[in-house]
């Protein structure tokens, strides 16, 4: 799995969409795209410890010119609600959510977490949209970049496993 499209495609539609800078959770299902994005020349990369960190990076980074993205698991943006509303939210700023699916159709772990990350962002007003099919990844990215900058709010793309590499066989 270790050589499917996605990852590197995800990773070449952050750079042709002006992301050069990318805040990043671990995560066993994020492991080959975070390892892209650790080792690109062109990405400034920021692991961090906790989601909400990720926020206030990204704030700074954003109000000294750069495009931003965070990447996370569906559980580590239900943590970072809080960083959300009260930044990014109240002040109108961009940021892209790279979101894991984690608990998506046909995935055997995670079904809470999966049955309640869409309604979740629709709660806080954030649009989203689902990256399945990896020949898709950098389009959708581009453009999503550009709706986060016009709109001044955060903008989710959700990452599911067909579109990581992480679907095995039978799934």
């Amino acid at each position: 799995m270790a050589d499917h499209p996605g990852p590197a495609m995800i990773v070449e539609g952050l750079k042709e969409a002006g992301v050069d800078l990318v805040a990043t959770l671990p995560d066993i299902n994020l492991h080959t795209l975070l390892e892209r994005v650790a080792t690109d020349p062109d990405i400034i990369h920021v692991p961090l410890c906790r989601e909400e960190e990720g926020i206030g990076i990204c704030t700074g980074g954003y109000l000294v010119g750069k495009k931003c993205a965070l990447i996370m698991q569906n559980g580590g943006l239900f943590n970072s609600v809080n960083g959300i509303v009260s930044t990014l939210l109240q002040y109108n700023l961009p940021l892209l959510l790279l979101v894991y699916f984690a608990g998506d159709v046909g995935d055997r772990s995670f079904s809470t977490n999966g049955a309640m990350t869409q309604p979740v962002l629709d709660a806080l007003g954030i649009r989203h949209f689902i990256l399945r099919d990896p020949d898709e990844a950098r389009t959708l990215i581009m453009r999503t970049q550009v709706l986060t900058q016009d709109y001044k709010r955060p903008v989710a793309v959700l990452l599911t496993k067909d579109a990581l590499g992480r679907r095995r066989p039978g799934e």
